[in-house]
């Protein structure tokens, strides 16, 4: 009887115990170069976070691991991108609803626990995992137990490409549907999400503060191209309450990246700015261009308002990617000119106050500086892509301050470009722009990698955008409006175009300097002296520059029929 109370005693307590485990049922599945944790949880206060620990053999001790996950939320299997409360402060959360892992598959116990690995290249054997916890003062409890929250048996995974996984009605659309069609990036504004979002991610190491973060993206095949929507939030697992029109806990980056250290306040005076969400976007068009074949020579970017803004951060500084980029009210330099100025647009995700000019990203240069238009159009050494922007004098949210600057160094680096401004604000720029520049939004996607673009500078139909106050220089005014080509003649020894400028009231002749950007065959050596001829005129010589960049002076456009300009070695 005694032996009977006492086996029934051990086994309670061991029942006992085993029922109050934080983390239980650890479960793997490997697929497409990761691997995907799944575990039950017991209910745990507020502020507990997890921890993924990963070794060659089975783990009993976390401190003989590699801790590969840390800071993951409670409920970590909850898709947090399908309730509004992730997105909006003050909303009601939706019902939760757990993660699709599978094409087709079922959703995950969103009371339950998620972590996604990434196999590293050279990985080889199998790979034991562990998930313990920690309180909201950051003590972890260390306990292992094989079986419940350590793997007794490994698994084995390889390093390969990471798929999306299909979360849309109906089937995936098959590789290759978007072959020869042009590819249009198109990034959304601060504060929503898109429509659809079609594929879900969970990233490297690379792309997020902790491994496996998960974003999402749309990608629609339409008739004449392939248009890619991704999403700039990421959930940092706490109410971002230091960002004025945020305190959501899913927090959106300009299009450029957050602090290494996001998940604690407390500690990103310790971290550095990284671009984790250009990663993303360069992710996504990755695997968009592998497996829907687009034409690589027809890249677009796009955007308004944030988006304007990652179109410039990003977008434009991508050549090898984009011929053409459209930004409506963006944000060309980060700095503390008018008003609060436009850094403290960064200064929420980034660090932690005023961003001091001697703090450096990730890649060792100083933010203000790699998110400065200005510097990174006077320092260009490629052919950047045909640039289109609207922007408002009024606007509050974009000071006008450092668009004139920006102009100019466009110019001065003769570099194509097209702008448009008026007295609006942000909500109202452009609204009453006239239809050839809001034609600008599908002119935009006429352009090539593989076709030559002239940059057009100092025409004489430019209006003058002032020197940065609101109430300097042409309260309405343009740079490039109307300026157009046609006909393009590009052999080794002969280029040839026909220069055109055209719209409502353009009084005639217009004259421009124009240089010849992206050539295709029709090669130019630095300081080489090639012959030009402009119309009907005598040929002249004109010696390109130590770059290689010839501008060709002064070319007269009679009329709206244009006038063709022939370059050659000689006549």
């Amino acid at each position: 009887m005694t032996r009977f109370l006492f086996t029934s005693v051990v086994l309670l307590v061991v029942g006992v115990a085993q029922a109050a485990g934080p983390v239980s049922e650890l479960k793997t599945m490997a697929r497409d170069g990761q691997v995907f944790l799944t575990w039950k949880e017991a209910e745990m206060p507020a502020g507990t976070t997890f921890n993924v620990y990963l070794a060659s053999s089975p783990i009993a001790e976390v401190a003989k691991a590699a801790r590969i996950g840390h800071h993951i939320e409670r409920h970590s299997a909850r898709d947090w991108w399908d309730d509004p409360a992730s997105f909006k402060k003050g909303a009601p959360h939706g019902k939760p609803v757990g993660f699709r892992i599978q094409n087709y598959g079922e959703r995950l116990d969103p009371a339950g626990g998620l972590f996604v690995h990434t196999v590293r290249k050279g990985a080889h054997g199998k790979m034991f995992f562990a998930v313990t916890c920690s309180d909201s003062a950051g003590k972890e409890d260390t306990q292992v137990v094989a079986g419940e929250n350590s793997l007794r048996e490994g698994v084995a995974a390889e390093a390969a490409d990471i798929q999306p996984i299909w979360q849309g009605k109906g089937v995936p659309t098959v590789p290759g549907a978007g072959k020869g069609k042009p590819l249009w990036l198109n990034l959304h504004a601060k504060g929503g999400v898109v429509a659809g979002m079609e594929y879900l991610v969970f990233g490297d190491e690379t792309m997020g503060w902790r491994e496996g973060l998960p974003f999402k993206f749309s990608v629609r095949i339409e008739a004449d191209k392939v248009v890619v929507r991704p999403t700039d939030r990421v959930w940092i697992n706490r109410p971002h309450n230091e960002a004025g029109d945020g305190g959501t806990p899913a927090i959106w980056t300009f299009w450029f990246g957050y602090n290494s250290n996001i998940f604690d306040r407390k500690l990103m005076a310790e971290g550095v700015p990284v671009n984790y969400t250009e990663r993303r976007n360069l992710w996504i068009l990755d695997w968009v261009r592998r497996h829907h074949q687009p034409d690589a020579s027809r890249g677009y970017c796009s955007g308004s308002s944030m988006g304007g803004c990652g179109t410039v951060s990003f977008g434009w500084r991508h050549p090898e990617l984009f011929a053409a980029c459209h930004a409506h009210v963006p944000i060309v330099s980060y700095t503390y000119l008018g008003g609060k100025g436009s850094a403290t647009r960064l200064e929420p995700s980034c660090w932690t106050g005023a961003i001091p000019p001697e703090l450096k990203t990730s890649d060792s240069v100083p933010l203000l500086e790699r998110m400065n238009g200005t510097k990174f159009a006077t320092e260009a050494k490629s052919d950047l892509p045909f640039l289109f922007m609207i922007h408002g004098r009024q606007d509050g949210s974009i000071p006008w301050q450092n668009n004139p600057p920006f102009y100019r160094a466009l110019a001065k680096a003769q570099q194509p470009l097209a702008v448009y401004w008026d007295n609006g604000t942000h909500s109202t720029c452009g609204k009453d722009a006239p239809p050839d520049v809001k034609a600008w939004l599908e002119r935009f996607r006429r352009f090539r990698l593989d076709e030559s673009v002239p940059a057009f500078t100092n025409t004489s139909s430019d209006r003058n955008p002032g020197n940065g106050d609101p109430a300097d220089g042409d309260i309405i005014g343009w740079i490039n409006r109307g300026m157009d080509w046609k006909d393009i003649e590009d052999t080794p020894d002969r280029y040839a175009i026909t220069v055109t400028a055209d719209y409502p009231s353009l009084e005639y002749p217009v004259h421009t300097d124009m240089t010849l950007r992206r050539l295709q065959r029709f090669k130019i050596k630095p300081s080489e002296p090639l012959s030009v001829r402009i119309g009907n005129a005598a040929p002249v010589s004109i010696k390109a520059d130590v770059l290689g960049l010839l501008t060709i002076p002064s070319v007269a456009i009679p009329s709206r029929d244009g006038v063709r300009v022939v370059v050659g070695r000689s006549f």
